[in-house]
Protein backbone atom coordinates (compact mmCIF):
# COMPACT_ATOMS: atom_id res chain seq x y z
CA UNK A 1 0.00 0.00 0.00
CA UNK A 2 1.38 3.48 -1.27
CA UNK A 3 0.29 6.47 0.88
CA UNK A 4 0.44 10.17 0.19
CA UNK A 5 -0.85 12.66 2.94
CA UNK A 6 -1.69 16.33 2.71
CA UNK A 7 -0.11 17.70 5.59
CA UNK A 8 0.00 21.32 7.44
CA UNK A 9 3.33 22.19 7.91
CA UNK A 10 2.61 25.30 10.04
CA UNK A 11 2.51 26.07 14.31
CA UNK A 12 -1.67 24.85 14.68
CA UNK A 13 -3.29 22.26 15.70
CA UNK A 14 -4.08 20.84 12.47
CA UNK A 15 0.23 21.11 12.10
CA UNK A 16 0.55 18.96 14.85
CA UNK A 17 -1.94 16.30 14.01
CA UNK A 18 -0.63 16.17 10.35
CA UNK A 19 2.89 15.95 12.16
CA UNK A 20 2.49 12.96 14.12
CA UNK A 21 0.21 11.00 11.52
CA UNK A 22 3.16 11.19 9.64
CA UNK A 23 5.71 10.16 11.56
CA UNK A 24 3.61 6.82 12.58
CA UNK A 25 1.70 6.03 8.86
CA UNK A 26 5.45 6.82 6.90
CA UNK A 27 3.66 8.23 3.81
CA UNK A 28 5.35 7.52 0.60
CA UNK A 29 4.57 11.19 -0.55
CA UNK A 30 3.67 14.13 1.49
CA UNK A 31 2.00 17.34 -0.17
CA UNK A 32 3.12 20.64 2.81
CA UNK A 33 0.06 23.10 2.98
CA UNK A 34 0.22 26.16 5.09
CA UNK A 35 -2.30 28.96 5.97
CA UNK A 36 0.56 31.68 5.00
CA UNK A 37 0.18 33.12 8.41
CA UNK A 38 1.55 30.56 11.27
CA UNK A 39 5.22 30.03 11.65
CA UNK A 40 6.22 26.85 9.40
CA UNK A 41 8.41 23.78 9.85
CA UNK A 42 9.49 22.09 7.18
CA UNK A 43 12.19 20.79 8.83
CA UNK A 44 10.38 18.25 10.38
CA UNK A 45 9.50 16.46 7.08
CA UNK A 46 13.19 16.69 5.28
CA UNK A 47 13.17 12.56 5.87
CA UNK A 48 9.85 12.86 3.32
CA UNK A 49 9.08 13.45 -0.17
CA UNK A 50 7.50 16.04 -0.05
CA UNK A 51 6.29 19.52 -2.57
CA UNK A 52 4.91 22.84 -0.50
CA UNK A 53 2.12 24.25 -2.06
CA UNK A 54 2.09 28.10 -1.46
CA UNK A 55 -0.59 29.12 0.85
CA UNK A 56 -4.14 29.69 -0.02
CA UNK A 57 -3.74 28.04 -3.41
CA UNK A 58 -5.19 25.51 -5.37
CA UNK A 59 -3.02 22.27 -6.25
CA UNK A 60 -1.90 22.79 -9.56
CA UNK A 61 -1.61 19.47 -11.98
CA UNK A 62 2.09 19.49 -11.40
CA UNK A 63 2.24 19.08 -8.22
CA UNK A 64 -1.25 16.77 -8.14
CA UNK A 65 0.75 14.27 -11.26
CA UNK A 66 3.67 13.57 -8.74
CA UNK A 67 1.42 13.18 -5.69
CA UNK A 68 -0.80 10.46 -7.82
CA UNK A 69 1.91 8.77 -9.40
CA UNK A 70 2.58 5.31 -7.89
CA UNK A 71 -0.07 5.92 -4.78
CA UNK A 72 -2.72 3.77 -3.73
CA UNK A 73 -4.62 6.32 -1.03
CA UNK A 74 -4.49 9.50 -0.55
CA UNK A 75 -4.96 10.85 2.73
CA UNK A 76 -5.62 14.25 3.89
CA UNK A 77 -7.19 16.08 7.60
CA UNK A 78 -9.66 18.11 7.65
CA UNK A 79 -9.83 18.82 4.17
CA UNK A 80 -8.05 18.10 0.87
CA UNK A 81 -7.52 22.11 0.67
CA UNK A 82 -9.34 21.85 -2.83
CA UNK A 83 -12.30 19.34 -3.00
CA UNK A 84 -11.11 19.05 -7.23
CA UNK A 85 -8.41 16.28 -6.04
CA UNK A 86 -10.89 13.95 -4.95
CA UNK A 87 -12.97 13.18 -8.14
CA UNK A 88 -9.59 13.27 -10.06
CA UNK A 89 -8.23 10.65 -7.53
CA UNK A 90 -11.21 8.67 -8.24
CA UNK A 91 -10.88 8.56 -12.27
CA UNK A 92 -7.25 6.93 -11.72
CA UNK A 93 -8.14 4.73 -9.29
CA UNK A 94 -6.79 6.28 -6.30
CA UNK A 95 -8.52 5.88 -3.35
CA UNK A 96 -9.03 8.99 -0.85
CA UNK A 97 -10.15 8.98 2.69
CA UNK A 98 -10.46 11.86 5.27
CA UNK A 99 -9.67 12.68 9.09
CA UNK A 100 -12.74 15.03 9.79
CA UNK A 101 -12.97 17.71 12.18
CA UNK A 102 -15.71 18.47 14.15
CA UNK A 103 -15.35 22.17 14.44
CA UNK A 104 -14.85 22.28 10.23
CA UNK A 105 -17.65 19.96 8.71
CA UNK A 106 -19.76 21.01 6.40
CA UNK A 107 -23.41 20.47 5.83
CA UNK A 108 -22.98 19.76 2.34
CA UNK A 109 -19.49 17.68 1.53
CA UNK A 110 -18.72 19.19 -2.04
CA UNK A 111 -17.05 15.97 -2.76
CA UNK A 112 -17.35 12.45 -1.21
CA UNK A 113 -13.61 10.58 -0.36
CA UNK A 114 -13.99 7.08 -0.06
CA UNK A 115 -13.73 7.18 3.49
CA UNK A 116 -14.47 9.27 6.36
CA UNK A 117 -12.68 9.14 9.41
CA UNK A 118 -14.18 10.44 12.78
CA UNK A 119 -12.44 10.83 15.47
CA UNK A 120 -15.11 12.14 17.62
CA UNK A 121 -18.44 10.68 17.99
CA UNK A 122 -19.73 14.27 16.92
CA UNK A 123 -18.44 13.83 13.70
CA UNK A 124 -19.77 9.98 13.11
CA UNK A 125 -23.15 11.35 14.07
CA UNK A 126 -23.57 13.88 11.29
CA UNK A 127 -21.21 12.93 8.35
CA UNK A 128 -22.90 10.14 5.65
CA UNK A 129 -21.42 7.06 5.03
CA UNK A 130 -19.01 5.62 4.49
CA UNK A 131 -16.97 6.43 7.61
CA UNK A 132 -15.86 4.71 10.20
CA UNK A 133 -14.87 6.00 14.02
CA UNK A 134 -11.30 5.99 15.12
CA UNK A 135 -9.80 8.45 18.29
CA UNK A 136 -6.64 10.80 17.78
CA UNK A 137 -3.53 8.78 19.00
CA UNK A 138 -1.76 10.44 21.46
CA UNK A 139 2.24 10.52 21.41
CA UNK A 140 3.01 9.20 24.85
CA UNK A 141 6.82 8.86 24.37
CA UNK A 142 6.96 12.84 23.82
CA UNK A 143 3.87 13.20 26.16
CA UNK A 144 5.53 12.00 29.18
CA UNK A 145 3.10 11.04 32.08
CA UNK A 146 4.55 12.13 35.46
CA UNK A 147 2.43 12.47 38.75
CA UNK A 148 0.94 15.70 40.06
CA UNK A 149 -0.13 15.97 43.64
CA UNK A 150 -0.48 19.51 44.11
CA UNK A 151 -2.51 22.17 42.51
CA UNK A 152 -0.17 25.12 42.85
CA UNK A 153 0.68 26.02 38.81
CA UNK A 154 -2.29 26.29 36.60
CA UNK A 155 -1.71 26.45 32.44
CA UNK A 156 -3.81 27.64 30.25
CA UNK A 157 -2.82 27.54 26.27
CA UNK A 158 -4.53 29.99 24.36
CA UNK A 159 -2.12 29.26 21.27
CA UNK A 160 -2.85 31.35 18.03
CA UNK A 161 -6.57 31.99 18.48
CA UNK A 162 -7.45 31.20 21.93
CA UNK A 163 -7.59 35.21 23.05
CA UNK A 164 -10.79 35.57 21.47
CA UNK A 165 -12.50 32.51 20.60
CA UNK A 166 -13.77 29.09 21.82
CA UNK A 167 -11.31 28.27 24.17
CA UNK A 168 -12.58 30.49 27.10
CA UNK A 169 -8.78 32.60 26.95
CA UNK A 170 -10.54 35.96 27.70
CA UNK A 171 -13.52 34.27 30.43
CA UNK A 172 -10.60 33.01 32.28
CA UNK A 173 -9.10 36.01 32.70
CA UNK A 174 -12.20 37.60 33.85
CA UNK A 175 -12.60 34.38 36.33
CA UNK A 176 -9.03 35.37 37.96
CA UNK A 177 -10.37 38.21 39.36
CA UNK A 178 -12.85 35.94 41.84
CA UNK A 179 -10.28 33.48 42.22
CA UNK A 180 -9.04 34.03 46.06
CA UNK A 181 -6.51 31.02 46.18
CA UNK A 182 -2.51 31.44 45.87
CA UNK A 183 -2.02 30.25 43.06
CA UNK A 184 -0.02 31.01 39.69
CA UNK A 185 -1.65 30.97 35.95
CA UNK A 186 0.71 30.48 33.05
CA UNK A 187 -0.48 31.42 29.21
CA UNK A 188 0.83 29.84 26.41
CA UNK A 189 0.12 32.08 23.87
CA UNK A 190 1.15 33.46 19.77
CA UNK A 191 -0.70 36.84 21.16
CA UNK A 192 -0.54 40.00 22.76
CA UNK A 193 -2.33 39.46 26.18
CA UNK A 194 -2.26 41.77 28.58
CA UNK A 195 -3.19 41.39 31.82
CA UNK A 196 -2.73 43.49 35.49
CA UNK A 197 -2.88 40.30 37.74
CA UNK A 198 0.73 39.45 39.15
CA UNK A 199 -0.45 35.94 39.90
CA UNK A 200 -0.78 35.25 35.57
CA UNK A 201 2.23 34.90 33.08
CA UNK A 202 2.12 35.31 29.93
CA UNK A 203 4.55 33.24 27.44
CA UNK A 204 4.45 33.44 23.91
CA UNK A 205 6.22 30.54 22.58
CA UNK A 206 6.22 28.76 18.84
CA UNK A 207 4.38 25.68 19.70
CA UNK A 208 6.99 23.72 17.44
CA UNK A 209 7.33 20.83 20.20
CA UNK A 210 4.25 21.40 21.62
CA UNK A 211 4.76 18.74 24.29
CA UNK A 212 6.86 20.46 26.42
CA UNK A 213 4.30 22.96 27.94
CA UNK A 214 2.89 20.20 29.82
CA UNK A 215 6.28 18.40 32.03
CA UNK A 216 5.47 21.65 34.09
CA UNK A 217 2.30 22.86 35.96
CA UNK A 218 -0.30 21.23 37.97
CA UNK A 219 -3.40 21.95 36.38
CA UNK A 220 -5.05 22.48 32.78
CA UNK A 221 -7.71 25.43 32.56
CA UNK A 222 -9.54 25.24 29.55
CA UNK A 223 -12.85 26.53 29.91
CA UNK A 224 -14.31 25.25 25.91
CA UNK A 225 -17.25 26.40 24.98
CA UNK A 226 -17.65 23.45 22.10
CA UNK A 227 -15.04 21.34 20.53
CA UNK A 228 -14.55 18.15 19.16
CA UNK A 229 -11.34 16.46 20.24
CA UNK A 230 -9.29 19.07 21.39
CA UNK A 231 -5.67 18.20 21.45
CA UNK A 232 -4.79 20.65 24.61
CA UNK A 233 -7.11 18.70 26.73
CA UNK A 234 -5.72 15.02 25.80
CA UNK A 235 -2.41 15.66 25.59
CA UNK A 236 -2.54 17.52 28.98
CA UNK A 237 -4.58 14.84 30.37
CA UNK A 238 -1.88 11.98 29.42
CA UNK A 239 0.77 14.03 30.70
CA UNK A 240 -1.12 13.77 34.07
CA UNK A 241 -2.05 17.33 34.59
CA UNK A 242 -5.39 17.42 36.18
CA UNK A 243 -7.93 19.02 33.78
CA UNK A 244 -10.40 21.64 34.10
CA UNK A 245 -13.22 22.08 32.02
CA UNK A 246 -16.68 22.93 31.26
CA UNK A 247 -18.99 19.44 31.50
CA UNK A 248 -19.59 19.03 27.72
CA UNK A 249 -19.01 16.38 25.32
CA UNK A 250 -17.27 14.56 24.37
CA UNK A 251 -15.04 15.74 27.34
CA UNK A 252 -17.67 14.45 30.11
CA UNK A 253 -17.21 10.85 29.08
CA UNK A 254 -13.51 10.80 29.98
CA UNK A 255 -12.32 13.68 31.89
CA UNK A 256 -12.26 13.67 36.05
CA UNK A 257 -16.44 15.10 36.49
CA UNK A 258 -14.75 16.37 39.70
CA UNK A 259 -12.64 18.91 37.81
CA UNK A 260 -15.62 19.99 35.93
CA UNK A 261 -17.73 22.90 35.92
CA UNK A 262 -21.52 23.33 34.25
CA UNK A 263 -22.38 25.83 31.98
CA UNK A 264 -25.40 27.87 32.65
CA UNK A 265 -27.42 27.67 29.04
CA UNK A 266 -26.63 26.63 25.37
CA UNK A 267 -26.86 28.93 22.23
CA UNK A 268 -26.46 28.27 18.44
CA UNK A 269 -23.57 28.44 16.49
CA UNK A 270 -21.54 27.75 13.37
CA UNK A 271 -18.43 26.04 14.05
CA UNK A 272 -15.56 28.36 12.50
CA UNK A 273 -16.25 28.50 8.52
CA UNK A 274 -17.68 24.91 8.89
CA UNK A 275 -21.84 25.07 7.92
CA UNK A 276 -22.86 22.14 11.48
CA UNK A 277 -24.43 24.14 13.34
CA UNK A 278 -23.43 23.74 16.76
CA UNK A 279 -24.74 23.65 20.32
CA UNK A 280 -22.09 26.06 22.24
CA UNK A 281 -21.77 26.44 25.87
CA UNK A 282 -22.59 29.65 27.80
CA UNK A 283 -19.71 29.98 30.55
CA UNK A 284 -19.79 32.22 33.85
CA UNK A 285 -16.40 33.28 34.93
CA UNK A 286 -17.44 32.94 38.40
CA UNK A 287 -17.88 29.24 38.36
CA UNK A 288 -14.22 28.56 36.39
CA UNK A 289 -13.30 30.94 39.71
CA UNK A 290 -14.78 28.31 42.15
CA UNK A 291 -13.67 25.42 40.44
CA UNK A 292 -9.79 26.72 40.52
CA UNK A 293 -9.99 27.71 44.16
CA UNK A 294 -11.48 23.76 44.56
CA UNK A 295 -8.97 22.30 42.66
CA UNK A 296 -6.10 24.11 44.55
CA UNK A 297 -7.35 23.81 48.09
CA UNK A 298 -7.68 19.99 47.60
CA UNK A 299 -5.65 17.89 49.52
CA UNK A 300 -4.23 15.58 46.40
CA UNK A 301 -4.84 16.02 42.85
CA UNK A 302 -3.19 12.44 42.52
CA UNK A 303 -5.76 10.14 41.52
CA UNK A 304 -6.86 13.18 38.65
CA UNK A 305 -3.20 12.66 37.56
CA UNK A 306 -3.37 8.85 37.38
CA UNK A 307 -6.45 8.84 35.75
CA UNK A 308 -4.80 10.43 32.76
CA UNK A 309 -1.90 7.63 32.83
CA UNK A 310 -4.94 5.03 32.33
CA UNK A 311 -6.93 6.36 29.82
CA UNK A 312 -3.39 7.00 27.58
CA UNK A 313 -3.12 3.35 27.75
CA UNK A 314 -6.23 2.77 25.64
CA UNK A 315 -5.16 5.96 23.02
CA UNK A 316 -1.56 5.19 22.41
CA UNK A 317 -0.24 5.05 19.17
CA UNK A 318 1.05 1.62 19.79
CA UNK A 319 -2.77 0.94 20.24
CA UNK A 320 -4.50 2.58 17.61
CA UNK A 321 -1.46 2.89 14.67
CA UNK A 322 -2.86 -0.63 13.46
CA UNK A 323 -6.36 -0.02 14.07
CA UNK A 324 -5.17 2.75 11.46
CA UNK A 325 -3.18 0.63 9.28
CA UNK A 326 -6.06 -1.55 8.71
CA UNK A 327 -8.60 0.98 7.72
CA UNK A 328 -6.60 1.96 5.39
CA UNK A 329 -5.41 -1.10 3.94
CA UNK A 330 -9.22 -2.73 3.90
CA UNK A 331 -9.90 0.74 1.84
CA UNK A 332 -7.27 -0.16 -0.86
CA UNK A 333 -8.68 -4.24 -1.26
Amino acid sequence: MKIAMICRYDSSGLGTLSWEFANHLKPDKILLVSNGVFQTFPERYKEFDTKEVPAHSTISKEYRDWLFDGIDIILSIETFYTWGIVPLAKEVGIKTALITMFEMTPEIIPAKPDLFICPSLLDYRVIPEPKTYLPIPLNTEKLVWRKRTKAKVFIHTASHGGVSGRKGTQLLLIAMKYVKSDIKLIIYTWNDIITQDKRVIVKKINFQNYWQIWRKGDVLVYPQDYNGICLPVQEAFVSGLGVISTNIFPFNEYLPHDLLFEPYGFYNTRADSGLLEVKAAKIDPKKIAEKIDEVANMDSIEKYSIMGKEWSKKNSWKVLLPQYNKVLQDLCQ
